[in-house]
């Protein structure tokens, strides 16, 4: 598991670097975010027990200027981000847009997604396992957040999404809905 872990973290690390000494010129890269998630919370198990949170996010929000023109109530963002699974389960990293928007007065923001989803099950299953197949290994990914602006550049975050697999893993749909707390900081 581990070494499916570090490369994913040097690539970030590899990314941030990057982007960081541009950001004196440019604001390319406004708002990283990280925190902890549940998986399956449209199942029979319980949110508050310590043993459902099995997943760590980071997410990467960019500024493209000449977007949030087409957004005059919000703004609009690409994303890239990946999810860590701590208990033998696929992790995935995702890919999508992002349309924030701040209430006026109270430090209050909603927060919708769409986009793209590549799970790690397309390489580590087991061969002949519905997992493997492309259908199943790439997919869609809606999330929705709510969030409250904090001091200092910071927001706390809830965020549900939802991994539809389309009947592609096997006989059955299998979709995948989590739930996520995470922190926010703005450059």
């Amino acid at each position: 598991m581990i070494r499916a872990v570090l490369p994913m973290l040097f690539a970030l690390t590899a990314l941030l670097a990057v982007t960081l000494p541009a950001q004196a010129q440019v604001n390319i890269l406004p708002e990283v975010r990280a925190g902890l998630s549940a998986r399956g919370v449209t199942g029979t198990g319980n949110l508050l027990d310590p043993t459902s949170i099995t997943d760590a996010n980071v997410e990467l929000l960019f500024a493209v200027p000449d977007l949030n023109a087409w957004a005059p109530l919000g703004e609009l963002r690409p994303h890239l981000g990946a999810t860590l699974n701590f208990r033998g389960q696929d992790s995935y990293g995702y890919a999508g847009l992002s349309w924030t928007f701040a209430a006026p007065i109270i430090p209050v923001f909603v927060e919708a997604s769409l986009g793209a989803v590549a799970r790690t099950s397309l390489f580590n299953a087991p061969q002949g396992d519905p997992a493997r197949n492309p259908g199943c290994g790439f997919g869609a990914r809606a999330a929705a957040s709510l969030g409250v602006n904090l001091p200092a550049g910071t927001s706390l975050i809830a965020t549900l999404e939802h991994l539809p697999d389309f009947g592609t893993c096997g006989a059955q749909a299998r979709d995948n809905t989590n739930i996520s707390l995470r922190l926010g900081f703005r450059f």
